[in-house]
């Protein structure tokens, strides 16, 4: 695990009495109680951006803890996801952007995404996409090859 630890992105962060805060996302472990108040130094904390569900926090004595949202019930994010979420809040005028928030709008988004996805897979799947010609191919004959065992007849212009 630390090996894989070792490659993830890092930031400092201090611990509050609630948890520790990172992109808008609040975390808490049970773990971390005991290091409440007793560090005036801040926290080395790793995410996974692909995750945002849990984080890994270096405790004062060197080893890492797992925290992860303080609200369990809520599912996971991207970093990208949740970036996007606060974005859309604070440009909607919300003034109190709190994790539940975030994530259900970044839920939402990704349900408007997943829809369009796969209204645009019905379309093309119906053939909309393929320009539809009027051309009345009955009178042209087939798409077959030419037979070049018989002569051509050469019709020859007088004007």
């Amino acid at each position: 695990m630390r090996f894989w630890l070792a490659f993830l992105p890092e930031q400092e962060r201090t611990l509050r009495p609630n948890g520790i805060h990172l992109f808008g996302l609040r975390y808490w472990s049970a773990a971390l109680s005991a290091d409440v108040g007793r560090s005036n130094r801040r926290l080395l904390v790793k995410y996974d951006p692909r995750d945002m569900a849990r984080i890994f926090v270096r405790r004062p004595s060197g080893n890492f803890v797992e925290a992860r949202y303080a609200d369990l019930t809520l599912p996971s994010v991207t970093l990208h996801e949740a970036v996007a979420a606060r974005r859309t809040l604070l440009a909607k005028g919300r003034q109190e952007i709190n994790t539940r928030a975030i994530v259900g709008t970044a839920i939402a988004q990704r349900q408007l995404v997943d829809a369009a996805t796969k209204k645009t897979a019905a379309v093309r799947r119906g053939g909309a996409g393929k320009p539809k010609t009027n051309v009345d191919d009955r009178g042209w004959g087939s798409l077959r090859g030419i037979d070049s065992s018989k002569p051509v007849p050469f019709v020859e212009d007088t004007e």
